[in-house]
């Protein structure tokens, strides 16, 4: 079916244009874009497995690579020991009897413990790990060898003279610190304590070693300890892990000694701490006892001659909870039914203004309880609902409209505020009842004897004194006992025994690390290199960062295909029909459809799409023109094989009339108009006169219906924007994987300045795979076979 010629024609016949500004075309209906746009919520993950898929082989290298550097790494690394120790910590049997103390602290407390520096620097000193030394064998030279402070870490290096009896200590820049005979102290200056065993001194020695800092050494210690428990085991394991056996297994013993020494010392000092404490408490206790039982004694002489309220106490005793409790119950009552009576005059008063506020009455607990204002509200919301819906379908002047209409207004002006008004008073009247029976309660209240209250108050002060007093006694004989009688709460129960072999084999690991690392730092480079490129891949770089209507995508076709084979052609000629289904949409029915192709920079294919374009419309029964303006580099004329010149530029220039440059092709509705002759000032012919009275003609003074322009990219000159503002239409063409986003945003922020409205973008060579084929109009399996007789298909152009 064609589109409706009739034409909305401005002051020079032709149709008028005004400026545009929104990249999204909006035809007479004000249309939504074609394609909504493929932004994902979060994190993008499909843009990201496509990135992987694209550059797989690049991620793959790089996991090799990492592999084969992981595999270097594990020749390099020395075998690692592990020494282990196992300690017992006593759990909390509850009843722990008289002379037993409490347990020191949780089993997370154990573990801090562990790992704090007053059980690690002890370690650390210990065993020497301040020392660093180039081999092991040289471990005994530094037995002795102890720090005082203050004292100077840093690289040293002990040297023996070629006599074998003079000792140098130096720095590792060669600076000297100190000379001694061998056999006497040395490093005295820096602060050491160390006197190197004359035997093991060889003539001509050189021994390099470091020394750290005892707190850095145990913060180190701490991150290389390895501590598991379970939930219900006593048990603590502590491990290390290390290159040097015999150090690993001091170490890990020395940390288990420190711990329960330090345990022990924690444990007496709790208990000394504690057993003053509660000596400090016992006599605070002792004198509020004191005080307490002299207050009782003096009340009681003053009251001595008054006359006994021992009945009355005894009542009171039985009745006081409930009196209280039901008068505290009746004011709680009153507030209640206070509120909703005002909210339900306030939900009245309100209804002058608007309507009733369903919402707001159905949370009162009166109406809740009122069957009929319930039903009443159900009935307005129904009623309600039913006038929204007819007012979907009819104005307000239709009969049912008015019917609806008044039926809700007699329920909220007449029959809900009369119900609501009764419910009010009904209120009111409980309240008044409520406040009666509060006033008849704190009569009752103030008849309760004073007296009898301040003496049970005393009593009760004097109870508490004695209890409290007792319970502080006892802990205090108990504390006693117990500091007395503290042992520590953890034990070794094994200690670390000298590996002899290897823990593991570090290799796989070490391959398993670089192949990690590698695959990493593939998918992460793959990521990186996605989002900084710069090339249209994804629709919602068309249809968000460009803001641009997706009117069709063209799949991937290669040239010289002749369209019988799998029929590779179809994709694209159902995808140039979707093309021209949405081009028409979004162009409307103001007029032939007049409209300039272009594309942001070279090899985008914009001639591909402008030559099967019109071709599509040919077929389709529309009188189409294509017209090559692309007078710097159009080959059109190669495509429908018909000659160059005359053309468009010879006709702008005079040279040629528009019946010798308007030339027939194949199809019967297809008319073709070529470049013409190459000329240095084309550019100002395309925004001749001669090209305004041209396009104003096809618009008003021939039968076309659909005209195709073919221009230059917009990177190339003025040619499509002088183009597209003659025309008043635009359509660019996006190469998937091509296209530079940040050059056709430039560009399509000029156009915003001109009187053009660009209908839309095509999206060119999308591969097959990706996820552009959800834009697709081709199915596979449901292609149009034609029948013996018929006409024969028509295969897209190929491309320039």
């Amino acid at each position: 079916m064609h589109p409706d010629t009739s034409s909305q024609s401005g002051p020079d016949g032709g149709q008028s244009v005004q400026p545009w500004t929104d990249r999204r075309a909006s035809g007479p209906h004000d249309l939504a874009p074609v394609y909504p746009a493929l932004e994902e919520k979060g994190t993008p993950w499909a843009r990201y497995l496509a990135a992987l898929r694209r550059y797989k082989w690049i991620v793959v290298l790089v996991t090799v690579l990492g592999a084969a550097v992981g595999a270097a790494v594990s020749t390099l690394m020395d075998p690692v020991y592990l020494a282990q120790a196992t300690v017992w910590v006593e759990d909390d049997p509850g009843d722990r009897g008289p002379i037993q103390p409490d347990q020191l602290m949780g089993q997370a407390g154990w573990i801090d413990l562990l790992k704090s520096f007053a059980v690690l620097d002890s370690a650390v000193l210990q065993v020497k790990l301040f020392l660093g030394l180039e081999s092991s064998e040289y471990s005994d030279l530094f037995s002795e060898f102890e720090l005082r402070n203050p004292f100077a870490p840093g690289d040293y290096r002990l040297s023996v003279d070629a006599d074998g009896t003079r000792l140098s200590l130096a720095t590792a820049l060669g600076l000297p610190v100190e000379q001694a005979a061998v056999g006497d102290s040395l490093g005295r200056q820096v602060g050491f304590a160390w006197v190197p065993p004359p035997g093991m001194l060889s003539p001509g020695a050189e021994i390099d070693f470091s020394v750290v800092r005892p707190r850095d050494a145990a913060r180190e210690l701490a991150d290389d300890l390895r501590i598991t428990t379970s939930r219900n085991s006593n048990l603590l394991r502590v491990e290390l892990e290390g290159a040097d056996a015999a150090l690993t297994t001091a170490t890990v013993n020395a940390v288990v000694d420190g711990l329960v020494e330090v345990a022990a010392f924690l444990k007496r000092a709790k208990l000394t701490e504690l057993v003053t404490i509660l000596a400090e408490q016992l006599a605070q206790a002792e004198g509020n006892l004191q005080r307490a039982e002299i207050a009782l004694e003096r009340f009681r002489v003053n009251t001595i001659t008054l006359p006994s309220d021992a009945p009355v106490a005894a009542g009171l005793q039985v009745t006081q909870g409930p009196v209280l409790t039901r008068f505290f119950e009746l004011r709680l009552e009153r507030d209640r039914v206070a509120r909703e009576r005002d909210a339900i005059l306030a939900a009245l008063d309100s209804a002058g203004d608007s309507r009733f506020s369903v919402s707001a009455l159905e949370i009162i607990e009166a109406v809740q309880n009122s069957s009929e204002v319930t039903a009443l509200l159900a009935e307005l919301t129904q009623r309600q609902a039913d006038l929204r819906a007819l007012r979907y379908q009819y104005t307000d002047d239709h009969p049912g409209v008015q019917d609806a209409q008044q039926a809700v207004r007699d329920l909220e002006s007449t029959t809900l505020p009369s119900l609501l008004r009764g419910l009010a008073g009904g209120l009111a009247l409980r309240e008044a009842q409520l406040d009666a029976q509060i006033e008849t309660g704190s009569e009752e209240l103030r008849q309760i004897p004073r007296r009898v209250i301040q003496e049970a108050r005393l009593r009760r002060e004097v109870d508490v004194a004695v209890n409290l007093h007792n319970t502080l006694q006892e802990r205090h004989e108990g504390a006693k006992l117990a500091e007395v009688s503290s042992i520590p709460d953890v034990r070794i129960l094994d200690a670390a025994v000298e590996p002899v072999t290897p823990f593991r084999n570090t290799d796989s690991r070490y391959v398993l690390m670089g192949l990690m690392l590698g695959l990493g730092m593939g998918v992460f480079g793959t990521v990186l290199r996605d989002r900084m490129d710069r090339r249209v891949r994804y629709p919602d770089q068309v249809a968000v960062d460009l803001g641009l209507q997706i009117l069709g995508v063209i799949p991937h076709f290669k040239r010289g295909g002749n369209g019988s084979r799998g029929g590779r052609s179809d994709p694209v000629i159902e995808a140039m029909r979707g093309v021209r289904m949405n081009l028409l949409h979004s162009h409307g029915t103001a007029g032939p459809l007049i409209v300039t192709v272009t594309s942001a920079g070279p090899g985008d294919g914009k001639s591909f799409v402008a030559a099967n374009l019109a071709v599509s419309f040919a077929e389709a029964g529309f009188r189409t023109l294509l017209v090559d303006a692309d007078t710097r580099r159009g080959t059109l004329h190669r495509v429908l094989k018909l000659e160059r010149k005359p053309g468009l530029t010879d006709y702008l220039n005079g040279q040629a009339s528009a019946t010798e440059i308007v030339r027939d092709t194949e199809l019967d509705s297809l008319q073709f108009v070529a470049s013409g002759t190459r000329t240095r000032n084309a550019p100002e012919l395309l925004g001749s006169t001669a090209m305004t009275d041209f396009i104003t003609n096809l618009r008003t003074g021939s039968q076309t219906t659909a005209v195709i322009i073919d221009t230059p990219p917009l990177a190339a000159g003025v040619d499509a924007f002088t183009m597209s503002t003659m025309t008043g239409n635009l359509l660019l063409v996006v190469r998937i994987g091509s296209t530079d986003r940040e050059l056709a945003g430039v560009k399509l922020d000029i156009l915003d300045r001109l009187p053009v409205r660009v209908l839309g973008a095509v999206l060119n060579d999308a591969p097959a795979d990706s996820a552009y084929s959800y834009y697709s109009y081709y199915l596979q399996g449901y292609e149009h076979e034609s029948e013996e007789g018929s006409p024969p298909r028509r295969l897209p152009v190929p491309s320039s």
